[in-house]
């Protein structure tokens, strides 16, 4: 927020934090240098601008978690892989609140892989094993990070030469609007904090309760980009997993053959889909990296290499080393509840996950990127269908047949005639890249998560394709509809959402969208009438309130102003032209 910057630049925070220039931002607020007035020292602090949107109640709410986890943070014990918190507190006059932490010299791991510069073997097991430690910290404390990733992890200089100290940055801070998470109402800040790249499975999936095992899994995420240089999962994979299906965790030693054995499954058990096959917590994770590199024997770390004077080169929006923390921004429901609450990565693809797909900086069209992503769930859906069609019956016999001997159903496999017929076909067979509902689904649900991003332009033409692929669908109909409202295609956008309607007239959503459509083209009592209808189907309180509110707006713009009796009646002409369109 550049206001609120130059608002602080030169002010005292608390009556004590003379705030200077911006060195960090975040989706939370951003970090300033500063000095501390009282103790003379330089310090940073970072001013959070989290609101609550215009709900006091959600601000108030904000404010006391913020107090609780900061006091928390606050409480923790020195440890030289956690930054320490001095002071907190909330400023009278600005209404502020603000966090003061050690002011570090260095850079983060983000800015240090997005050089391009390979992290040394041994250097990355140590950073990552240090961060263990320091994520250890927080949960020996109670507290889960929520946001581990390399922009939460400092690569402190100490002045002591090439001497580097890594520290988590954030403890706790991330959690301060987590259950905040409300996006299925009519408005809400609705600003969920969230690393997609490097957030576990439960996270992605919305739930709530998280455990010291989410962090694990982020940790597991960091270390496998840290050797690697690659992501563990795609976007698509990421897709999957918030719809709840297990995708397999890759091997590092194919991406980078150098990576020890035991490196390799102690990562990946991190990365594991349920949280009991991970590691409990930080603190076994780093016990286990720290057995890992006594074997490995003592080899030196390689000097570290700060970043030049010279700036580095911008990140192209593809690079896999963007880790920024990623909000879900707007003032109202925009989509349908079913993909609220998803987590959304930021637009662009991940790095290439093997040889065979395009070089960095290309991707393949999303129709055809999604055949050949589906390729590997043929197995899946094909026993899915054969379990539905065999009952269970079936499913027993399916079990029995798996069970027998090799050397009977050996014994039942005719001899191989001399040569084999051709066959052909009466009919054309069927296309086995044909679209089916589950690219639809993977089509909507990208098209959430651009449209999360801000790419609305690439969120369209997800929509659109899911439409194109399952016309009847008003969920996908009406996410496609308040897309094109959106991009200001507001004609199309009510024509969408009014079939969406006819796909599923008890479609709540849908209606509170088509009014925003209807009033935007002058159309206000069809506006009227879709919110009215609106709150015949919506139970939800705080919608309905919002909802009421609006349609008390409309309805007020419909009635005549009383005329002044000393004021000369306008011609008819006049009316006419001054009549607002219907």
């Amino acid at each position: 927020m550049p206001g609120i910057e130059s608002l602080l630049r030169g002010r005292v925070l608390g009556e004590r934090y003379r705030i200077e220039d911006v060195i960090g931002r975040g989706g939370m607020g951003a970090v300033y240098r500063s000095t501390d007035e009282r103790l003379g020292r330089r310090v940073a602090v970072k001013v959070i601008t989290v609101t609550g949107g215009s709900d006091p109640q959600a601000r108030e709410r904000i404010r006391a978690r913020f107090l609780r986890e900061a006091r928390a943070a606050a409480a923790l014990p020195h440890h030289p892989n956690v930054v320490p918190v001095y002071d907190y507190g909330t400023d009278a006059e600005l209404g502020l609140d603000f966090l003061v932490m050690e002011l570090l010299q260095g850079e983060d791991l983000a800015t240090r892989m997005g050089r391009g510069e390979q992290v040394p073997l041994t250097n990355g097991i140590w950073i990552l094993h240090e961060a263990a430690r320091g994520v250890a910290v927080g949960h020996r404390a109670g507290l889960i990070h929520r946001d581990v990733k390399p922009g939460n992890i400092f690569l402190a200089r100490s002045g002591h030469g090439d001497e580097v100290q890594v520290r988590v940055l954030d403890f706790g801070i991330a959690k301060l609007i987590a259950d905040e998470d409300t996006l299925t109402q009519l408005t809400q800040d609705g600003r969920v904090p969230l690393s997609p790249a490097f957030a576990a499975p439960e996270q992605l999936r919305g739930l709530s309760k998280l455990n010291p095992a989410s962090d694990v899994f982020s940790l597991g995420a960091v270390g496998f980009q840290l050797l690697t240089g690659a992501r563990p999962f795609s976007d698509a994979d990421r897709n999957r997993i918030s719809l709840g299906m297990p995708v397999p965790v890759p091997s590092l030693r194919a991406y980078n053959p150098a990576v020890p054995s035991a490196v390799d499954e102690t990562i990946r058990r991190a990365l594991a889909y349920e949280p009991t096959e991970r590691f409990s917590d930080a603190a076994e994770f780093a016990s286990v990296l720290a057995q890992v590199r006594r074997e490995m024997g003592d080899v030196p770390l390689a000097p570290y290499a700060p970043a030049s004077s010279a700036p580095a080169p911008a990140r192209p929006a593809t690079h896999g080393f963007d880790d920024r923390t990623e909000f879900m921004e707007d003032d109202r429901t925009l989509l349908d509840p079913e993909l609220e609450g998803r987590a959304s990565p930021r637009p662009g693809a991940d790095p290439p996950r093997r040889p065979a797909t395009p070089p960095p900086g290309r991707t393949l069209p999303p129709r055809r990127r999604h055949q050949e992503e589906r390729r590997g769930m043929g197995w899946m859906v094909a026993t899915l269908v054969l379990l539905i069609l065999l009952g269970a019956a079936g499913v027993f016999a399916w079990f029995m047949m798996q069970e027998a001997p090799p050397e009977q159903i050996a014994d039942e496999i005719p001899a191989a005639p001399d040569t084999l017929p051709t066959i052909l076909p009466e009919q054309p067979l069927e296309d086995p890249t044909e679209p089916t509902e589950l690219d639809a689904l993977v089509y909507n649900q990208e098209g959430g998560r651009l449209f999360r991003a801000g790419d609305y332009g690439g969120a369209l033409e997800q929509f659109r394709a899911a439409v194109e692929i399952s016309p009847g669908n008003a969920e996908y109909r009406n996410n496609y509809g308040f897309t094109l409202f959106r991009l200001g295609m507001v004609e199309e956008a009510a024509d969408q959402l009014s079939r969406a309607i006819r796909s599923d007239p008890n479609r709540a959503v849908a209606y509170a969208n088509l009014a925003d459509a209807r009033a935007a083209l002058g159309d206000t009592i069809a506006a009227i009438a879709a919110l009215e209808q609106f709150l015949n189907l919506s139970d939800d309180a705080r919608q309905r309130a919002i909802a009421s509110r609006r349609l008390r707006e409309l309805q007020a713009s419909q009635e005549p102003a009383v005329a002044d009796p000393d004021e000369e009646p306008a011609r008819p002409d006049t009316l006419l032209r001054d009549s607002p369109a219907r």
